[in-house]
């Protein structure tokens, strides 16, 4: 079939396999984050910690903006925590903020389960 493509037919063809790889390296990229509404400016945050299942808070730093959220005004913060490394099954994550005098009471759990997607059922052939 590609023999008999005209010039056009190549250009069409390489423009839809190039916009398929562009596409599908970007959502392949595209992780799950954990983000917070915008802290309040007169609260000088200065980082975040995360406890993930029970396990030792991790320290996380501050950022303005998260993936597509509306951005936070400097001195205001929020998280943003890639959640791709998550282990497959239940999750339990808390989050409090720390300035440079406090930490702030841990939020209630942020609960769910990362599973992965079922395989394909009756593959097939057709024509």
């Amino acid at each position: 079939m590609l023999e008999r493509l005209t010039t056009f037919g190549w250009v069409v063809w390489a423009s839809v396999v190039f916009w398929s790889l562009v596409i599908g390296v970007y959502c392949a990229n595209a992780s799950p984050y954990v983000t917070c509404d915008c802290t309040p400016p007169g609260d000088a945050v200065t980082g975040f910690e995360l406890e993930i299942n029970g396990a030792a808070p991790v320290a996380i730093p501050t950022f303005t903006i998260c993936e597509t959220e509306t951005p936070c005004v400097a001195p205001s913060y929020r998280i943003c925590w890639d959640a791709v490394n998550l282990g497959l099954g239940p999750y339990s994550i808390k989050a409090r903020a720390r300035n440079i005098w406090e930490v702030s009471n841990w939020t209630l759990p942020l609960v769910g389960t990362k599973a992965a997607p079922s395989s394909p059922l009756l593959l097939k052939i057709i024509k």
